[in-house]
């Protein structure tokens, strides 16, 4: 069990370091001084950094999702619960800088479990998305086709302004920028009669 709580040490120290230096200026040496332990025990638990890499942002995917969950399971109206899906997920996302690097930037692409890690964060949000479309569906809240489309529609849109959302204007306009993309997803833009 001790092995265990020192390697979760380990993990949220290589947090601290990848998001202050970016994977590629980390150096296990600021790992090891950051998790109060020597550089050489460093590689009982992580053979390489990049396999340290990959526990944090496997982590910081299962906090984000574990989040999500937790901020939408208890709120049974589907616009309501797709409106806090988007801003607990955005916020999450925010939180989590070594999960939005693996997942959007292409200088990672040559670790081997990028892909893997990027496909089932893809996965996993679809499926949370098109579950709140088909509640939505099932409560008449929406009138929908073809919720697989909509869902890729609404995954594609969140993540295009991901950028503008997070980056640009920063969190204290999260509720405010998420409240207009899903107006104009849910609503449209034609005048109605």
């Amino acid at each position: 069990m001790k092995k265990d709580i020192k390697r979760e040490n380990i993990i949220t120290a290589a947090g601290n370091i990848f998001g202050r230096y970016g994977f590629r200026e980390a150096r296990m040496e600021k790992v090891a001084k950051e998790a109060g332990m020597g550089k050489s025990s460093l590689y009982y638990y992580f053979i390489s950094k990049e396999e340290l890499f990959e526990a944090v942002v496997e982590r910081e995917a299962e906090n984000l999702k574990n989040e999500i969950i937790r901020a939408t399971k208890d709120i049974t109206d589907p616009y309501k619960r797709m409106k806090i899906y988007v801003i607990s997920r955005m916020k999450a996302f925010n939180q989590s800088i070594n999960l939005y690097t693996a997942v959007k930037t292409n200088y990672l692409d040559h670790l081997p479990f990028i892909e893997k890690v990027r496909t089932k964060y893809d996965k996993e949000e679809m499926k949370m998305v098109e579950n709140i479309l088909k509640d939505g569906v099932r409560n008449n809240r929406f009138k929908l086709v073809n919720t697989e489309l909509a869902t890729v529609a609404i995954v594609t849109a969140i993540k295009g302004l991901e950028y503008n959302i997070i980056i640009r204007d920063g969190p204290e306009k999260i509720e405010q920028q998420v409240e207009q993309l899903l107006m104009f997803l849910f609503y449209g833009i034609v005048k109605r009669h």
